[in-house]
């Protein structure tokens, strides 16, 4: 890995060239300065130049990579990226997207993408040994079709770190496995409870629902054994005493205004009144169940 004092040297030497009066050595670096600015070994930069990706020129023996051209490729691949300074593929992101972009605008895995454009031949293009969508093509394929819709809101990385817990981890704080999480989630009786976005190939669940889930059901609690790993996650969610009307509403798939009804009918022991009413838990799960099964 180049040191910071090498790519300031790097960055210096190309100041050097654009201020010379020579326009051939203000426009071009060294194999050894592209090398150094990409971070990548001796061999590597010399295939990227025998690719012809980018203009070279020989200058008094040596062989000099041509910078506007260098600029031009940089803008139209992600797989190399500088050191230091902007991301790459700027100029390709704008009129392409990557299988995994479609992947997350539609809340799907990329395996989805590929079997839909492999399946229908839809149009693709190949940069770098990998495949890539054109902007039009995928706008003409949503319009047509009804099946997938795209998300409200693509999650940041903070946000999900923030408000988000992965499936595996969800799986992990309640001592099952994840195909068991999998079934839960998918379930009739749970299903609707749960907030899901698929990023990056990964489900994630969202940290208030995992919690409404802990809260209106006891099938499924955070195991007391747990790995180091989970000791923090874990902190941030408890099986409460007391659930709010919505949470018994939503799990008994009733509006609030029944859960309202039946508590001023005193079917269950409740805590407080008006908007800080409380629902003791287990005897409202208790009580529900009776009642699901004609007990009461």
């Amino acid at each position: 890995m180049e040191t910071v004092a090498e790519i300031k040297n790097i960055r210096t030497g190309l100041e050097k060239y654009q201020a010379t009066k020579d326009p051939i050595l203000k426009n071009t670096m060294s194999v050894s300065e592209m090398r150094r600015l990409l971070g990548v070994k001796k061999t590597e930069s010399y295939w990227l130049v025998h690719r012809n990706f980018f203009e070279t020129r020989i200058i008094d023996g040596i062989m000099r990579v041509d910078i506007a051209s260098f600029e031009k490729w940089y803008a139209n691949q992600v797989k190399h990226k500088k050191v230091t300074g902007e991301p790459p593929g700027e100029e390709l992101k704008k009129r392409s997207y990557s299988f995994r972009d479609v992947a997350n605008i539609l809340g799907v895995n990329d395996a989805t993408i590929y079997e839909i454009w492999r399946k229908e031949n839809l149009d693709m293009f190949t940069v770098d040994f990998v495949r890539r969508i054109p902007i039009e093509a995928f706008d003409r394929w949503y319009e047509s079709q009804t099946q997938y819709q795209k998300v409200a809101k693509i999650p940041t990385i903070t946000e999900l770190k923030e408000k988000f817990i992965q499936a595996w981890d969800a799986a992990e704080l309640l001592g099952i496995t994840k195909e068991k999480i999998a079934i839960v989630i998918r379930s009739k009786k749970y299903g609707d409870i749960f907030e899901i976005v698929v990023y990056d190939n990964k489900k994630w669940i969202t940290k208030k629902s995992f919690q409404q889930f802990l809260n209106v059901q006891n099938s499924y609690q955070l195991k007391k054994k747990r790995s180091s790993k989970s000791i923090k996650t874990k902190a941030e969610f408890e099986t409460k005493e007391f659930i709010s009307r919505q949470d018994a509403a939503a799990f008994a798939g009733v509006t609030t205004g029944t859960i309202s009804k039946w508590t001023q009918m005193e079917k269950f022991p409740c805590k407080g009144a008006g908007k800080v009413l409380r629902i003791h838990r287990k005897e409202f799960l208790k009580w529900l169940k009776e009642y699901k099964e004609g007990v009461v």
